[in-house]
């Protein structure tokens, strides 16, 4: 892997990056947007949003926030405007959000409602609709913190706590539970990464293989895929890499 760039906050609480390698990267209720070469394209500041838990880029027009702070989703356009009224999450019933997903089916989103131990499909182009409920989590995966979840190729995937990788299908049937040493996870268009100690792993035909290059350090706090272009946070501070396949 080859460092590219880096991009340094003062405070990240959390930052993801969108279909065109653009960064969005939160400091508590200030949002920035960096282009692939880290220049700043807009910057906003609005302390309603709360304290940003996650970003999620629907496309690279919509943006949705979730703040487990204020117990709602807003929404942004690629310039950082507000262009709709933000949604409470007490309006599906949630009682305590501490983790959301995008899912792959039109404007729905994950959400995982910590205190009830469910997580729940929701529309967001119809507030209050549910549309899939998966119940006792705690009952189904024996935990009930969830470090990462993300939909992926009609699967959902959660790594718990306890470094437990959990597959359910989109019913809401669990499929599978594999202990692991996994920290961290992510996906990009047709392939699926895990992070463990100076290692990625890329899911293959139904395993997960190493890969044969060197990461400079072991823990991360969140990494993204976009095509070959790998981007790890330790800290305060965003590394960029491009994946160089051997000849």
């Amino acid at each position: 892997m080859t460092l590219t760039n880096k991009i340094v906050g003062d405070n990240i609480s959390c930052w993801n990056v969108d279909a065109f390698e653009n960064i969005l990267l939160s400091d508590q209720s200030n949002l920035t947007k960096f282009n692939s070469n880290g220049e700043v394209l807009y910057k906003i500041s609005n302390k309603s949003f709360g304290v940003i838990k996650q970003i999620i880029p629907i496309t690279p027009m919509k943006i949705v926030l979730f703040s487990e702070q204020q117990q709602q989703i807003c929404f942004l356009d690629n310039t950082l405007t507000q262009v709709e009224s933000c949604i409470d999450l007490d309006l599906y019933q949630i009682d305590l959000a501490t983790y959301t997903a995008r899912s792959g089916r039109g404007d729905n989103l994950w959400v995982f409602d910590q205190i009830n131990s469910k997580i729940l499909l929701i529309d967001l182009k119809n507030p209050g609709k549910i549309l899939q409920e998966i119940r006792n989590l705690n009952g189904l995966i024996q935990q009930d913190e969830i470090v990462n979840m993300f939909e992926f190729q009609s699967e959902l995937f959660i790594l718990d706590a306890q470094n437990k990788l959990n597959k359910f299908d989109l019913y809401g049937n669990l499929l599978s539970q594999e202990n692991t040493q996994y920290t961290n996870g992510a996906y990009s268009e047709n392939s699926l990464w895990f992070f463990k100690k100076n290692e990625l792993f890329l899911k293959n035909e139904g395993e997960f293989s190493p890969l044969n290059c060197f990461i400079p350090f072991d823990k991360i706090e969140n990494f993204r895929v976009i095509d070959s272009r790998f981007y790890f946070q330790q800290q305060n501070e965003i590394q960029v890499f491009n994946l160089v396949k051997k000849k």
